[in-house]
């Protein structure tokens, strides 16, 4: 008997600590940063390096395939490249089966920076805005490792 107790308390343990959590996903609907790309150059087209380009690909799991405003995505950028920013644009955004892909790009001064001290400025994203059909607005934070 003392086995068989010991056996049930093995085997709840092992359920509910493998089992993940989604509290998240219900907050969010579901909605989660799966896969993120980030670049930094120089502006095409120009013989200065006082205006750099962050470019950025992201992809948006969307596991409970929740309808979203396709005009109400918006990357949140962090303090110090909103604040050189010349330029904020998405450039493509896709509307896959289980997820939502966005592209895009953001030019901004560096005036007198050298490339280690415009790196120092990461994170430049903080992560996306988006509401849904139902009005419903999401912070999705970008995690960055």
């Amino acid at each position: 008997m003392k086995k068989l107790l010991i056996l049930i308390g093995i085997i709840s343990i092992t359920i509910i600590g493998c089992s993940k959590s989604t509290t998240k996903d219900v907050k969010n609907n579901g909605l989660d940063i799966s896969n993120m790309q980030f670049g930094i150059g120089a502006l095409e087209n120009t013989d200065t390096f006082d205006k750099q380009k962050f470019s950025y690909n992201i992809t948006i799991s969307n596991k409970e395939k929740t309808e979203v405003k396709k005009e109400s995505i918006e990357i949140v950028l962090t303090d110090w490249i909103k604040q050189n920013q010349i330029e904020n644009k998405i450039t493509e955004l896709t509307f896959g089966t289980g997820n939502i892909i966005i592209k895009g790009y953001v030019n901004f001064y560096t005036k007198g920076l050298n490339k280690y001290e415009i790196v120092n400025h990461k994170p430049f994203m903080d992560g996306v805005n988006l509401v849904t059909k139902e009005g419903e607005k999401i912070f999705l934070k970008a995690q960055f490792h």
